[in-house]
């Protein structure tokens, strides 16, 4: 008998990550459907419906939750963290009503000393920037839902995902560093770093699917905290990358200017066993050149 395909739902379908796995997974494995709260979509979603509203998850196996604020977002409106509080609380209940596992997405930003001391589970946390308590509120949230139930999520706090699709659209730049520094060191044909001491842990798109992909294939649901990471650089060291990639590709110069700049040790990010992977700098190299190009690309479409 042929294995029936694992069914996921996808909350924040109209984001950045779920537009990765929109355009990166593999749709042979698994049947994805990406929910939005934009009325206009075509699988709009109204959290504030009641739960018998919501029959039609009992066909999936997985939910990966991506919805809430970002930032800037919060910034504006500080409420809307409320809001992606009892849509978390939703999530969870109809994760427990119909049996469906959960996968959601944090941020490494939950960490007060991120990308100055090394990080581990239990590292301090911060709670006075709004978009680290979002994330945060959320979490304790699900371990307070599923607290009598085994197997049934995993949390990632995910360093910065980067890499670009075809059909990007201007958030996905504007919110996104890398994608930010590449932008203007083609358009600008300069790099401008306030600090590039600042440092990051960066997450190729092709390891975020694949992360994705392997906790669905492993079961890695353990009601567990996983901190996700690939390779931290400062900003220093991405300009420099970036500079040295356009000049590959295109024969363009780009002029770095850095304000100020401080050598640091590099921190570190303690991951479990599943979560480690390898380094390799092509990864990187490959998913900037594909950013550029794109860049180009939509440049030369009149896209901007």
């Amino acid at each position: 008998m042929a294995k029936m395909m694992q069914r996921i739902a996808v909350f924040g379908g109209n984001g950045y990550l779920a537009s990765l796995i929109k355009n990166k997974n593999n749709k042979n494995k698994y049947t994805f459907t990406f929910f939005s709260r934009k009325k206009n979509d075509k699988n709009f979603i109204n959290f504030s419906l009641d739960k018998k509203n919501f029959h039609f998850l009992k066909n999936y196996n997985y939910i990966i939750h991506l919805a809430g604020p970002n930032q800037n977002q919060l910034k504006k409106n500080k409420k809307l963290i409320y809001q992606k509080n009892r849509i978390t609380a939703k999530i969870c209940d109809l994760c427990l009503a119909n049996n469906i596992k959960l996968i959601y997405l944090s941020s490494m930003q939950v960490y007060k000393d991120y990308g100055i001391e090394d990080i581990l589970i239990n590292s301090r946390v911060n709670i006075n920037n709004l978009y680290s308590k979002s994330h945060y509120d959320s979490e304790k949230i699900i371990l307070s839902k599923f607290l009598d139930h085994e197997k049934k999520f995993i949390i990632l706090r995910m360093g910065n995902v980067f890499g670009l699709n075809k059909s990007y659209c201007v958030r996905d730049i504007n919110e996104n560093l890398i994608h930010t520094l590449c932008f203007n060191a083609l358009n600008k044909k300069n790099i401008i770093i306030n600090n590039g001491s600042i440092q990051r842990t960066f997450i190729p798109s092709q390891i975020f699917i694949k992360i994705i992909n392997l906790i669905i294939k492993k079961n890695l649901f353990n009601n567990s905290i996983e901190n996700i990471s690939y390779k931290n650089f400062n900003l220093r060291e991405i300009a420099y990358i970036i500079k040295k990639r356009l000049k590959l590709l295109f024969k363009i110069n780009t002029q770095i200017k850095i304000e100020s700049f401080k050598h640091q040790k590099t921190f570190k990010v303690y991951s479990n066993k599943h979560f480690k992977f390898n380094y390799n700098n092509k990864k990187i190299y490959l998913e900037v050149d594909h950013i550029l190009k794109c860049i180009k690309k939509n440049n030369q479409n009149n896209v901007y």
